[in-house]
C-alpha cells in the first residue's frame, strides 16, 4: 500500500500557500537529506538505536513539510526500529528509503532550478 515519493497535489498546495518562502524550505530539505541519510547508515553500521531513531524522525517531519509523503512512510519504518532500541533494518527497507530519497532529491533539484534558485 506503498505510495509515491512524493504527492505532487500536496506538494504544489504547500507551494501555492506558503510562496517564496517554500523554495527555502526546498533549499534547505536539499540541504538536509544527504546528510541525513548518512546518519542513518552510521546509526546503522554502529548499531545507535538512539541515533537511528532521533534521525529518522527529524527526517519524517521534514519530509512532511513538503509533501514527501512516501518517502516519510519509508524512514517512519526505520524510525520504528529504532524506537524498538534495534538497528535491524532489512536491506529491502534500507533500499527502499534510497530510491524514495533519490525520487525526492530529483523532484526538489527540478523545482530549484525552475525557480531560478
Amino acid at each position: 500500500m506503498s505510495q509515491a515519493a512524493m504527492d505532487a497535489g500536496a506538494f504544489a498546495e504547500m507551494k501555492e500557500l506558503m510562496g517564496s518562502s517554500f523554495i527555502e524550505i526546498i533549499a534547505m530539505c536539499l540541504q538536509n537529506l544527504p546528510e541525513q541519510l548518512m546518519q542513518v547508515e552510521a546509526a546503522i553500521k554502529s548499531q545507535d538505536a538512539d541515533a537511528l531513531f532521533n534521525v529518522a524522525h527529524i527526517m519524517k517531519s521534514s519530509c512532511g513539510s513538503i509533501g514527501a509523503f512516501g518517502l516519510a512512510e519509508k524512514i517512519e519504518v526505520i524510525e520504528l526500529i529504532g524506537r524498538d532500541g534495534t538497528t535491524n533494518v532489512s536491506e529491502q527497507a534500507y533500499e527502499e528509503l534510497l530510491s524514495f530519497a533519490t525520487q525526492v532529491i530529483s523532484i526538489l533539484t527540478t523545482e530549484l532550478a525552475a525557480d531560478g534558485a
